[in-house]
């Protein structure tokens, strides 16, 4: 399955690269994960597809703090595709 990453990057001085991590909180585990800027000099969305496991539930995206606590990046968000509707027959119309 792949998921989207979304969001506006942080505005300061680009002083290193942050890796955030997807996670499918149901688990626990680790699914994905992306290297951005931690900070952009101007304001800059980004859009990223990530494939995570198809078993994989609900997603947070976060880095780890020195401690190794997971801390969740309030400026990114995971989006899961929409389940798509089938088209074309089917069933009967109830004519």
């Amino acid at each position: 399955m792949e998921v989207t990453v979304r969001g506006v990057l942080p505005i300061g001085e680009t002083t290193e690269n942050v890796t955030y991590f997807i996670l499918d909180t149901a688990k626990s585990a680790i699914v994905g994960q992306i290297v951005l800027p931690k900070a952009v000099k101007r304001s800059l969305a980004v859009a990223l597809t990530v494939k995570v496991p198809s078993t994989a539930g609900s997603f947070a995206i976060g880095a780890f703090d020195d401690g190794g606590n997971f801390q969740a990046a309030s400026f990114l968000r995971v989006e899961t595709p929409a389940v798509e509707r089938p088209d074309g027959a089917v069933g009967p119309s109830g004519r």
